[in-house]
């Protein structure tokens, strides 16, 4: 692939993350209408003849990472994973 393959390759990259970004926040205003209507209604789910939604509260326990590395900095060395991973950039 010469420069100017690049060139068209990352000027249509940027297109569609614009493009997603744009669906993103339409989905995003959707998804809040319909919360809205559920929370309206009183329930936390609701059938239609083709979907099933719900929104209900989840509880989850997570460990506190930055809190057991200052307060118990042996533990968080011993069990602490390093992970490696590579970025891509479009500048």
């Amino acid at each position: 692939m010469d420069d100017l393959q690049m060139d068209e390759k990352l000027a249509r990259l940027r297109r569609c993350r614009r493009d997603m970004d744009t669906l993103k926040k339409e989905a995003e205003a959707i998804e809040n209408e319909v919360k809205a209507e559920l929370e309206a209604r009183g329930v936390d789910q609701v059938e239609t003849a083709h979907y099933r939604v719900s929104w209900k509260t989840v509880v989850s326990a997570r460990l506190d990472a930055k809190a057991l590395k200052v307060e118990r900095p042996e533990i968080y060395d011993r069990y602490a994973v390093a992970t490696v991973t590579k970025r891509f950039t479009v500048t």
